[in-house]
């Protein structure tokens, strides 16, 4: 068992998996059947041969692939949708991530295994856009690649299956694969830079911020080392998807220079942002807008929709309090930068340099407060 862009042995062995893809892409060849050979490959060596996570594994595929398909051929069979059984469905697909984040609360049990949460986000999205008619194919052997697509298992980003599939069909031209190689090397050297110089300088600097005098050091310095870590990572999985023809999205751009709390969730985490804005909100917006209490308060229905997503999203990085209290923290300013920008005389400036600058300062400082939040820091002390 292997950490996925986490030691030299990694990228050893990563670079022997991808010279046949290098090669093949040179040639103009099909890169999917030698992606899916790596994919096997590179999961064996992520989970372990000896791991108790691979009996998690399998029964997690087995479970999810049989609701897909089962699922779709409901859906296929009916015009019309019965509300009740669609909510079942997506329930089904998230029950083993619930189960998983709720043994997490007891450090004695040993459940799921690496990347599940990402793994059950790309299910969950097979089984909505089912149920909206946008998938209306889905051969097994197609979805538990894209599941298991080994640059992104363990820690995302979280790709869409009729995205990923565009790119897995496709047959790339020798001059198209040479720019994916040379964008796929430069992310990994810059992921690389990130992670393995910046993220472990702010992880030493951390050693000494401990206790209250220190806590708004500490509050920067994890910051950084949150940031350079995981955005490293995203980069180095970005990258070696695509010396392997898939271009998946990144997770991050620029997110310290966002002007407001909106604008900051389009630039941080991007795909998993963007997942709980397609997949969340707007279903949960929309369900709360046919509720009665909300009979022509179109604005205050999205308002608790939105901080609910956020509640849900803090709920995801697991049931402790401070992920909890992280999402709701997030929530609250979300729903106070749409009626800023709605009732706010200041909002009609926002073109102007010197309020955008104030904008970006403000912005970072709320931010970097809310990793504090994250961190369980403050609860610790």
């Amino acid at each position: 068992m292997i950490e996925a862009y986490g030691s030299l042995y990694w990228f050893y062995i990563l670079t022997l998996v991808s010279l046949p893809a290098v090669v093949l892409g040179l040639l103009e060849k099909r890169l999917r059947p030698y992606t899916r050979i790596a994919t096997v490959v590179m999961v064996v060596l992520l989970i372990g041969w000896t791991s108790g996570q691979w009996l998690w594994l399998v029964g997690f595929l087995v479970f999810e692939l049989t609701l897909a398909k089962v699922w779709l051929r409901y859906r296929l069979g009916h015009e019309h949708v019965n509300p009740l059984l669609a909510r079942l469905a997506a329930a089904g697909a998230t029950l083993p991530l619930v189960v998983v984040k709720a043994g997490s609360l007891f450090p004695t049990l040993s459940v799921g295994f690496l990347g599940i949460s990402y793994l059950s986000f790309r299910v969950i999205q097979v089984v909505l856009e089912t149920t909206d008619g946008l998938i209306t194919a889905l051969p097994l052997a197609d979805l538990a690649f894209f599941i298991l697509f080994f640059p992104t298992l363990a820690s995302g980003p979280i790709d869409r299956l009729r995205r990923y599939e565009q790119d897995e069909d496709r047959v790339w031209t020798r001059h198209e694969y040479v720019y994916l190689l040379g964008r796929g090397i430069g992310l990994l050297l810059l992921g690389g830079v990130y992670k393995f110089v910046l993220a472990a300088w702010f992880t030493a600097q951390l050693e000494w911020a401990v206790g209250w005098p220190q806590t708004l050091a500490y509050m920067y310095l994890y910051t950084g080392r949150l940031f350079f870590d995981f955005a490293g990572y995203s980069a180095m999985a970005v990258g070696t998807s695509y010396i392997f023809g898939i271009r998946t999205p990144p997770n991050f751009r620029l997110p310290f220079v966002a002007e407001s709390i909106k604008d900051f969730w389009t630039r941080w985490h991007i795909t998993l942002s963007f997942w709980f804005r397609d997949y969340v909100y707007t279903r949960l917006a929309m369900y709360l807008m046919r509720l009665r209490i909300f009979t022509g308060h179109r604005v205050a229905a999205g308002r608790v929709a939105l901080a609910l997503n956020m509640l849900l999203m803090g709920a995801w990085h697991g049931f402790q309090l401070h992920f909890l209290l992280y999402g709701l923290y997030h929530g609250i300013l979300l729903v106070l930068n749409d009626v800023y920008e709605k009732k706010s005389r200041l909002y009609a400036y926002r073109n102007r340099l010197a309020y955008r600058l104030v904008a970006i300062a403000v912005t970072f400082q709320l931010v970097v407060f809310s990793f504090l939040i994250f961190s369980g820091h403050i609860l610790a002390i």
